[in-house]
C-alpha cells in the first residue's frame, strides 16, 4: 500500500505539472515514447526521478542510466494497463475514489493545507481532483493486471531457508519495528438522520420530475464533489465497477429515467440512466450524504474510553475485547492484529506519538477513517518495540518470506514483460 500511494503520489504531481505547464503556455513537456498507442510524457518521467530522489537524496537526477530505466519502467506499465483493457480488468469508483483521497490527503499533508496545494498548482481542489482521477484509475488498472497475471504467489519453508542461506550475509538490516494491535469502532448515522437525508433526495427528485435541470441539481445539490461540476456524470462503465445497490438499481432504469432515491453505503443517490449496452451503463447521479453527527462520534469514542479503561483495569484482555467488539472485520477475528510494523511506514505523527508510549500501553481513543463512507475512532495497543536487526530464520521468518516472495514475484514479472514487449508495439523516441 505504501509503495502504491507513493507511486500514485508520482502520477497526479506528473499530471498536474503537464497541466500547469499547458496553462502557462511554456514548451516543458513532450511525448518521449510510446507504448500500444499511449504516450508517455517527459513530466511523467520527472515526476518519477522527483520521488526517487525524495526517497534517496543522493541519486543522480541527470544520470542517462537512470532516467533510461524510469523510462522502461512506464513503458512496461503503459503496456499492462493497454492490456488490462484489452482483458476487460476494472477497477470500482470506490477503489478510485479512495485511493485518489488518500493520495491527495498525502500531498495536503506535504504541503500544509488545502488552500497551499491550490496555490502551488493553480488550480482549485476540485480541478486537483479531476485531472487526478484518471490517473489513480490507470495505476489501479496497471496493479490488477499485475496482481491477477503474477497469481497468488507462495514459497515453501525449504524455499524460505534456500533464500536465506544464499543471501544471508547482503540482506537489508530490519529497521526499527513496533507490533501493534487495534480495536475500532465506527460511527452509524441515525434514523432520523436517514430519514432527513431520503426526505432531502425525494424533494430533489420531485423538482426533476418538475422539470429542473440535472446538471444544475448535481451542481447545487450533490455531495459527490468528484463528479458535481460534471453534471453528476459517472461516464460509461460496467455496472458491477459501481456498489451492488447502485448497479441493482441501474439494471432496472430505462433511457432517461430518474430513479427514486437509491441507499447505498455512500448515501441515497437519484440516479438517471443516459444510454446503455449489454455490458455497460452510463449514468449520472446525485448524491445525498447522511451524516455522521458529532454526537455518534462523541458517543463512539467514549465507548472505546470505557474500553480501553477495561482493559487497563484487567477485566479483559486487548485480543479477546478486539474479537468481542472490534467494527473491522480484517483484524477483529486475529484479535485486532496489525503485525509488526515498520516504524518508517507509519504517519509521522502517529509514529511520534507511538514512540512516547511504552511497551505495553494503549493509546486513547484516535479519529480512523478507512474511506467516506467509514468514520470513527480506534484504539491502539503498542505490544512490543524490535529494535533494528539483522533478520534470522528464528526471529524474522515471515520477512524472510516475504523478501523470497518479492524475488519469485519479480522473476514472473520480468518473463511477463517480456511478452508484453513482444505481443505490443513500442518505441522510445528521438
Amino acid at each position: 500500500m505504501i509503495r502504491t500511494l507513493l507511486v500514485a503520489i508520482a502520477v497526479i504531481v506528473g499530471a498536474l505539472a503537464q497541466q500547469l505547464s499547458l496553462r502557462e503556455g511554456q514548451v516543458l513537456d513532450r511525448i518521449e515514447a510510446v507504448a500500444a498507442g499511449e504516450p508517455i510524457l517527459k513530466s511523467e518521467v520527472d515526476a518519477q526521478l522527483l520521488l526517487l530522489a525524495q526517497q534517496n537524496p543522493s541519486i543522480a537526477l541527470n544520470d542517462p542510466a537512470l532516467r533510461r530505466r524510469v523510462l522502461d519502467a512506464l513503458i512496461n506499465d503503459r503496456l499492462m494497463y493497454v492490456q488490462a483493457q484489452v482483458d476487460s480488468i476494472t477497477v470500482s469508483d470506490e477503489e478510485v475514489n479512495v485511493q485518489l483521497e488518500q493520495t491527495l490527503q498525502q500531498l495536503i499533508r506535504q504541503v500544509g493545507s488545502e488552500e497551499r496545494l491550490e496555490n502551488v498548482y493553480q488550480m482549485p481542489m476540485w480541478k486537483i481532483r479531476r485531472d487526478g482521477r484518471e490517473e489513480i484509475r490507470k495505476r489501479l488498472l496497471t496493479e490488477r493486471y499485475r496482481m491477477l497475471k503474477l497469481g497468488e504467489v507462495k514459497v515453501t519453508p525449504r524455499e524460505v531457508e534456500e533464500f536465506y542461506n544464499q543471501y544471508r550475509d547482503s540482506l537489508p538490516v530490519i529497521g526499527k519495528q513496533y507490533e501493534l494491535y487495534h480495536i475500532v469502532q465506527y460511527a452509524t448515522p441515525t434514523q432520523d438522520a436517514k430519514q432527513m437525508a431520503f426526505t432531502r433526495a425525494k424533494a430533489i427528485r420531485d423538482s426533476l420530475l418538475q422539470g429542473m435541470d440535472f446538471c444544475a441539481a448535481a451542481s447545487m445539490y450533490s455531495d459527490d464533489q468528484y463528479t458535481r461540476a460534471d453534471c453528476g456524470d459517472l461516464g460509461t462503465r460496467n455496472c458491477t465497477d459501481f456498489v451492488q445497490e447502485f448497479c441493482s438499481a441501474c439494471k432496472k432504469l430505462h433511457i432517461g429515467e430518474i430513479s427514486m432515491p437509491i441507499e447505498t453505503p455512500f448515501g441515497f443517490h437519484i440516479i438517471q440512466m443516459l444510454e446503455r449496452t449489454i455490458e455497460q451503463i452510463h449514468v449520472r447521479h446525485i448524491l445525498i450524504n447522511v451524516p455522521r453527527g458529532q454526537a455518534e462520534l462523541d458517543r463512539v469514542r467514549a465507548e472505546l474510553e470505557q474500553l480501553r479503561q477495561r482493559i487497563l483495569s484487567g477485566h479483559i484482555t486487548f485480543e479477546d475485547a478486539a474479537r468481542q467488539y472490534s467494527g473491522e472485520d480484517d483484524t477483529r477475528g486475529f484479535g485486532g492484529a496489525l503485525g509488526k510494523l515498520a516504524v518508517a511506514s507509519l504517519e509521522p505523527s502517529l509514529a511520534k506519538m507511538l514512540d512516547s508510549l511504552a511497551n505495553g500501553d494503549i493509546t486513547q481513543p484516535l479519529p480512523y477513517t478507512t474511506n467516506p463512507t467509514k468514520q470513527g475512532y480506534h484504539i491502539i495497543w503498542k505490544k512490543r518495540t524490535i529494535e533494528p536487526h539483522t533478520p534470522t530464520l528464528e526471529t524474522d521468518y515471515k520477512e524472510l518470506e516475504n523478501f523470497a516472495i518479492s524475488i519469485k514475484q519479480q522473476q514472473l514479472y520480468d518473463r511477463l514483460v517480456v511478452t508484453l514487449r513482444e505481443r505490443l508495439h513500442w518505441e522510445i523516441l528521438p
